[in-house]
């Protein structure tokens, strides 16, 4: 455990990385965190700032001035104002003498030098040399370094008595199979349960879980960023998101200490999260997305359902990413619009990117199994929230229709029930009208492909849809899902089945009357309001857990946020 640790600390940015978990953990060595990291005003060399007792000893302030990695000559003076020597000069003229609180004026002060790694040899001389020089009775250093910080995160975060011995073979396993990432995924979900097994009414109890889950995430995603591959910390962000937020949600709207630490460290889980995408779809799959079969052929497949499974999981994967980066952008100071047009510069170029992705990979047209409808519904509305991108849903949704009614009407890859591996590569193993009835016996696709074309008034898809279902699948019940009152408790975690179903969907009327249908059955419950992610207004959790579960997307998202007007 220490040198898992060890490694994941010296792996760890100085910034919003390192600097943002030592806060944290101050708090649960029990010391009173006065002072965090800054964007914009000066520190004067303190990024942290902490009062307490560590161990025992004597109450003292604690002034961190925190770099990441190992401590080396040009971390040190090397002329930068970035450097450590210059920062701890300002800590000892301007901060101490100007900037410490009253109340913690008359008390010992420690300096504490903080590196993720290791102090190298060719600088430890002039640390040493500096500590000394600047030593008085009222102002001491210590020097903070990966092993020590690992030490004090097993200790207190970690520590034995809150944690069982198996967690730690669980994480160690997690990490040995990056390279089998479903096998990883699967030894970190059994590691999330067990950290989150507290008394949900002793918030202490829910601070520390919810921090351990952070931690253990940030340590799988530097193991994973360092070996290159990010495909477990992908499954394993959404896992602690979804099972983070179910922990929270009693203490989503208490006022307490404990409260506010637990909304604090989920915002960061949240935000972890988003960059572990980004770094997965900035790295993996936007650079590729223009280029013809690039990410078909990486699939390295063994047959064309290889391809087929993988590249809508990518489709969903990539469209969620955008619909996180709106809701981070409608959340960002208008007032800064240096930065907000930035960040439109990259939502456009998602979008760009999940157009390219559809257009190089025409596979994307065929949809093997029908639950890829989730999928699907993503990425429309993600390309929904601009209208400059009607002409090509609209192109998109009239060859995906156009290429599914061929292939029902050759008996080829059509859209069926089968969820098992074996029985996808094998099928269609008949090519007989009973035996294609057997396994489309329902569809969810096609009706939200029927309410994608009525939203943006796109006659020719919904009439090709109708003929879809006249010719070839009157046989096909056509079914809408909607949350229910059991949603709320089931969907994160996926405790259970959850949800109704509208059976028998009439697609033969016109487009009015069809969402009207549709939209009058969201309006007959308020299970979808209800749902904490949309009280709370983190709405891209549902679609997180809709992908990640296999769960349809509620339609409500389409009928309230103003998809039609390109508005979400």
């Amino acid at each position: 455990m220490q040198l898992i640790l060890r490694e994941y600390l010296a792996s760890l940015n100085e910034r919003n990385e390192l600097d943002a978990l030592l806060p944290d953990l101050l708090s649960q060595m029990g010391l009173e965190v006065f002072s965090k990291p800054g964007i914009g005003s000066r520190q004067y060399g303190v990024d942290i700032a902490a009062y307490g007792s560590i161990d025992g000893e004597v109450s003292k302030v604690y002034l961190f001035s925190v770099k990441g990695g190992d401590l080396g000559r040009k971390d040190w003076n090397s002329g930068s104002v970035q450097d450590l020597q210059p920062s701890l000069d300002e800590i000892i003229t301007v901060y101490i003498p100007t900037h410490l609180p009253s109340e913690y004026k008359n008390f010992p002060i420690e300096i504490c030098i903080c590196f993720g790694g290791d102090l190298n040899e060719n600088v430890r001389l002039n640390v040493t040399q500096y500590e000394e020089r600047n030593s008085t009775d009222l102002i001491s250093f210590s020097e903070w370094g990966g092993e020590k910080v690992a030490l004090y995160i097993e200790k207190y975060l970690l520590k034995e008595e809150l944690v069982p011995k198996k967690f730690r073979r669980l994480l160690g396993k997690s990490l040995a199979l990056l390279d089998e990432p479903d096998v990883s995924h699967k030894n970190f979900l059994k590691l999330i349960q067990m950290l989150i097994d507290v008394d949900i009414q002793k918030g202490s109890e829910v601070v520390k879980a919810i921090r351990q889950l952070n931690i253990v995430l940030w340590i799988l995603f530097s193991w994973c960023r360092e070996s290159g591959n990010l495909e477990s910390a992908y499954l394993a962000s959404e896992l602690t998101l979804l099972y983070a937020w179910d922990l929270s949600k009693p203490y989503l709207e208490k006022k307490s200490k404990a409260a506010n630490a637990i909304r604090k460290t989920l915002n960061a889980i949240q935000c972890l999260n988003y960059q572990i995408s980004m770094s997965y779809v900035d790295t993996k799959i936007v650079p590729h997305t223009n280029k013809l079969y690039a990410l078909s052929n990486a699939v390295a497949p063994s047959c064309n359902v290889d391809v087929n499974l993988k590249m809508f999981d990518i489709l969903g994967r990539l469209s969620l990413t955008g619909l996180w980066a709106s809701w981070f952008i409608q959340h960002l100071p208008q007032e800064d619009v240096e930065l907000c047009q930035k960040a439109r510069h990259e939502l456009r170029q998602y979008q760009d990117a999940v157009k390219q992705l559809i257009n190089n990979n025409p596979i994307l047209l065929t949809p093997y199994k029908d639950d890829q409808a989730i999928d699907i519904t993503i990425a429309f509305c993600f390309l929904a929230l601009s209208q400059e991108n009607d002409k090509y849903i609209h192109d998109w949704l009239l060859t995906l229709v156009e290429r599914i009614g061929f292939n029902f009407r050759t008996h080829s890859h059509y859209p069926c029930n089968l969820n098992s591996y074996h029985e996808l590569i094998e099928y269609p193993i008949e090519k007989t009208a009973q035996y294609r009835e057997e396994i489309t016996a329902g569809s969810i696709l096609y009706p939200y492909l029927a309410m994608f074309s009525a939203l943006l008034g796109f006659d020719d898809v919904y009439g090709k849809v109708q003929e879809l279902k006249t010719e070839l699948l009157s046989h096909c019940n056509f079914q809408i899902w909607y949350p229910d009152e059991m949603t709320e408790s089931d969907l994160y975690l996926n405790k259970s089945n959850h949800g109704a179903t509208l059976s028998d969907v009439c697609i033969d009327k016109g487009k009015e009357e069809f969402l009207e249908q549709l939209f009058t059955e969201c309006d007959e419950s308020n299970s979808f309001d209800e749902l904490t992610a949309n009280k709370f207004g983190r709405w891209p959790l549902v679609f997180v857990a809709c992908r990640h579960y296999r769960v349809p997307v509620p339609i409500h998202f389409l009928k309230d946020a103003g998809i039609a007007s390109g508005e979400l």
